[in-house]
């Protein structure tokens, strides 16, 4: 175990390195789909060179990857879906390859993290209102619902249909909002994410046309309105987005004709207003386009209950107790994160886990002028020299102890490695 902290002081020249391939791990990819459950990343599908349809997850705490099997209820190939989390169940909807016969198909999954079964939710009888396959689009968890927005189909183009699926339920229900002819209009290609009893949007594609406009939609009076700034990103298709710790933030991303450039963006909320994250000391590669950018934390720690949609599976191996053993270590060094003001001055480095897993690169948020090594002294000691008391027991790597993070997985252009390439970003 001393070796993992020389690993992590040492670590100032962010380079990436190749994977031991003493374990499978899953290869690049972009437009697939990933979601944080009950200590575990889940990631589905994509593209490399051709779609993908395999499933896998990495536990948080220990740093590994398993592949997921399939079966005959698990969704095949697909790219451009989207995978929310919810009571221990994931989602995953459209993103089937486009010909005919998918064109009017409902593709909808439910996969129940406990038992490790798949089934696929079937359009209730006579239900004729119901969305159909389409890829691009976002979807998001408010409550007891999952709440989908524009998409397109190949055929037909980008639509603009904003539909809820009540868990409960299992049933669709277009939405109308109540400000009719005010709204993103056609849309793929965006982000969504939830706050405070609403859904933000930013970017996209506009039918063909780029997209750099903020919009907010309130689940309390169904109405859509836009967010004017005086600055803001520019216009951005395929980005990753989070919602961490008070503040927005917007990952990557890029104009679909031209090369990806650096994009790290944090609207703050309580001011109204965007931050571009430009003084990086360490640069790393996170020039992406359709990346997934998930966080991870002590908001994904909690155990979930499991939903009584999958309660009839039976003699699955259960969960790991490595969900107990994250929250422990994640709660240890919470608040002293807090602690660390933030500016522009972000310190990236590379670090690495366990051989076993990926190289994974952080970005740490220090003071204005602080020093590296005083900032690895000061907070550090109070997590980093627990290396060999508690993660020679637990194989945790130690920085997960102390720091809520979010993760940008994957993105085109690929990386040059063929394991799937992983930022992760510590944010205050």
């Amino acid at each position: 175990m001393p070796e993992l902290a020389g690993m992590i002081t040492e670590s100032a020249d962010c380079a990436w390195e190749p994977l031991s391939r003493r374990e499978k791990v899953p290869c690049d990819r972009f437009k697939h789909a990933a979601a944080v459950c009950n200590g575990f990343v889940y990631v589905h599908g994509g593209r490399q060179d051709t779609v993908l349809g395999d499933f896998w997850r990495y536990s948080i705490a220990l740093g590994r990857w398993e592949q997921l099997p399939s079966c005959r209820q698990a969704p095949d190939k697909l790219e451009g879906h989207s995978m929310v989390a919810h009571e221990g169940v994931l989602y995953i909807f459209g993103g089937m390859v486009d010909f005919g016969a998918n064109r009017e198909h409902t593709p909808l999954w439910m996969y129940c993290t406990d038992t490790r079964r798949w089934c696929e939710v079937k359009a209730q009888e006579g239900q004729e209102n119901r969305p159909t396959n389409r890829k691009g689009h976002s979807a998001v968890v408010y409550q007891s619902a999952m709440f989908v927005y524009g998409g397109y189909f190949d055929i037909e183009g980008t639509v603009e249909e904003f539909w809820v699926f009540y868990f409960d339920t299992q049933k669709w229900s277009p939405l109308s909002p109540h400000t009719r002819g005010l709204g993103p209009g056609p849309r793929h290609g965006h982000s969504c994410v939830t706050h405070n009893a609403a859904m933000f949007l930013f970017g996209g594609l506009k039918n063909m046309a780029e997209q750099s406009d903020f919009w907010r939609f309130d689940f309390r009076r169904h109405n859509w309105s836009v967010i004017k700034t005086s600055s803001g990103p520019p216009k951005l298709v395929g980005h990753g987005c989070v919602i961490h710790h008070g503040c927005l933030w917007i990952v990557g991303g890029g104009l679909p004709s031209r090369t990806p450039v650096h994009n790290l963006w944090r609207y703050h909320f309580a001011s109204r207003s965007w931050k571009k994250i430009s003084r990086v000391m360490q640069k790393v590669d996170c020039a992406r386009m359709y990346n997934c950018a998930v966080a991870v934390g002590g908001q994904s720690t909690s155990e979930d209950r499991i939903s009584s949609l999958c309660s009839e599976h039976s003699g699955a191996p259960g969960g790991d107790s490595s969900v107990e053993k994250l929250h422990s270590f994640l709660t240890l060094g919470s608040n002293k994160v807090s602690t660390i003001s933030s500016s522009n001055l972000i310190e990236m480095k590379t670090f690495k886990e366990r051989p076993a897993s990926p190289t994974l690169c952080s970005c740490t948020f220090s003071s204005s002028g602080g020093d590296e090594r005083r900032l690895l002294t000061g907070y550090g000691n109070e997590s980093f020299t627990l290396v060999e008391e508690d993660c020679a027991q637990t194989a945790l790597p130690c920085e997960d102890r102390a720091e809520d993070v979010f993760l940008m997985i994957g993105g085109k252009p690929l990386s040059r490695h063929c394991e799937i390439s992983v930022v992760r970003i510590v944010a205050e």
